[in-house]
């Protein structure tokens, strides 16, 4: 039961700790972070299996596990699904676990119907204890992991920022653009791939994106030297809009914006 919550509860965080990129972190801490939402369902059917445990329905125990396999199954196609939105081979590979394991516990389900209740289950514990602690400790760990790999993003953007300020001196103006092979500035944080470069006025932007704690939200942290910072939702926009309609913030697409304890830099936040 305790490894069960620590492995989901490590996919939740895994994003937000130092190392190099994985690009399937996020999807994980995603899924992760569904399982903590949809497998409270799971409580319920766990307490009315454990009542049944300690009550004359221990011989029919059998109904119960019948209902929190039906409702594990639905949480469990459910992650995979999300999972599959963001990386189908991820999603693919969870639904294949998913059935492996339903096919491994068909046998004690049946032996579970035909057999006499010897001794109380321990199965609905799971039910009730997995999901409640996995919940609590995402609500407790939101704001600290996140904030902790921001700022060591930030922190890490430090050499980049110099050299581009290098730059400007040597040059008398900022770089046009970073595109290159390598990006030999890292973030070194693991959900975070890599920092974006572009120019911005008289100045420039630089960007990283980083997982979130909160579904359906995406969140983007931007330097910018002078604190004009900017970032738009949609390329198309920043093409075919005037300037007078994008400084609109509602044209730009986020629907937060807020300070950060670096100088000159924010993070915005888009669903």
């Amino acid at each position: 039961m305790t490894a069960i919550t620590a492995f989901i509860i490590l996919c939740t965080v895994l994003p937000f700790l130092p190392g190099p990129y994985d690009r399937m972190a996020v999807p994980l801490s995603m899924m992760a972070q569904l399982f903590g939402i949809v497998g409270l369902v799971l409580v319920p059917v766990g307490i009315a299996w454990l009542a049944a445990e300690y009550s004359a329905w221990r011989t029919r125990r059998f109904l119960f596990a019948i209902a929190a396999l039906v409702a594990s199954s639905l949480v469990w196609v459910l992650v995979s699904v999300a999972g599959a939105l963001e990386s189908l081979s991820l999603g693919l590979v969870s639904l294949a676990l998913g059935a492996y394991a339903l096919f491994r516990l068909m046998p004690d389900l049946r032996a579970m119907r035909t057999s006499p209740a010897a001794s109380v289950s321990a199965a609905p514990l799971y039910l009730v204890v997995v999901p409640v602690a996995v919940v609590a400790a995402q609500y407790l760990l939101a704001v600290p992991v996140s904030e902790f790999s921001r700022d060591r993003a930030i922190r890490h953007a430090a050499p980049l920022i110099a050299d581009i300020e290098q730059h400007r001196i040597a040059n008398g103006r900022y770089p046009l653009g970073l595109l290159s092979v390598n990006k030999d500035y890292e973030p070194s944080v693991i959900g975070i791939r890599e920092y974006r470069y572009e120019p911005s006025g008289a100045a420039y932007n630089l960007m990283f994106e980083q997982a979130t704690p909160h579904m359906g939200v995406r969140e983007f942290v931007v330097y910018h030297p002078r604190d004009e910072q900017v970032i738009t939702s949609h390329a198309m926009d920043v093409l075919q809009l005037t300037p007078e309609q994008l400084a609109l913030d509602r044209t730009r697409g986020h629907n937060a914006v807020h300070p950060t304890a670096h100088p000159h830099w924010k993070f915005f936040w888009f669903d």
